[in-house]
């Protein structure tokens, strides 16, 4: 049976130069203005502990005069695992905070750089990639700030005279629906851009085989 080669047709792929790709929209552009915000915070805030020539005694200090400490969900961890190895989770915490600061600064800028238009705005293969760490990032931000929340005994929000010319809601407990949104913005991007990098991004150069009956049939 005779067959015949006809080269398919490569995909291309226009999404990079578009205006708006389809990763997302103006609330995302919304979001990595959170994003950037959490990621500054979260850089100076490890930033601010290198700085510190006394990290480690006020770390100590720190913790073993919360509320979190004597009594709570966190005080058995706090008191046996936190306190007797008191300079490495210090300086776990700096490396953490910085580490997690800069991976949200990285994702919001990718974020920033989609909403160009031209060479600068276009898809890139990497994308995914970056989406998926800076959500993992959003969760650890949340998850650090709930249990420094915990930690220093924070209730929940409610009407307060004390709290007149202050905010509302402590940030460690506003920080952590932040965290769980950005979470929440940059694995959306990631799926989205996971299912479609194969088929927008790769162009087929296989010969497809047309069996001659099949070709005449068509014809």
């Amino acid at each position: 049976m005779k067959a015949n080669l006809r080269r398919t047709t490569p995909l291309r792929s226009d999404h990079g130069a578009r205006r708006l790709p389809a990763s997302g929209n103006t609330a995302l552009a919304a979001s990595a203005l959170i994003q950037t915000a959490l990621g500054i915070e979260f850089i100076l805030s490890g930033l601010n502990k290198f700085a510190d020539p006394h990290y480690v005694q006020n770390f100590n200090q720190f913790v073993s005069s919360n509320p979190g400490t004597q009594s709570g969900i966190l005080s058995g961890l706090v008191k046996g695992l936190v306190l007797p190895n008191v300079a490495f989770f210090a300086t776990l915490l700096q490396f953490t905070e910085l580490i997690l600061g800069v991976v949200l600064l990285l994702g919001a800028i990718e974020v920033g750089r989609r909403r160009l238009s031209g060479r600068v705005g276009r898809e890139r293969g990497y994308e995914a990639q970056v989406a998926l760490v800076a959500a993992v990032a959003g969760l650890a931000v949340a998850g650090l700030s709930l249990s420094i929340a915990v930690l220093m005994g924070e209730q929940l929000p409610t009407i307060m005279p004390g709290r007149a010319f202050t905010t509302a809601i402590p940030v460690e407990l506003l920080i952590v629906p932040l965290g769980v949104a950005v979470a929440w913005m940059e694995a959306g991007r990631f799926l989205v851009l996971f299912r479609r990098q194969p088929a927008g991004m790769i162009a087929s150069v296989r010969p497809e085989v047309i069996p001659a009956n099949e070709r005449n049939r068509a014809s």
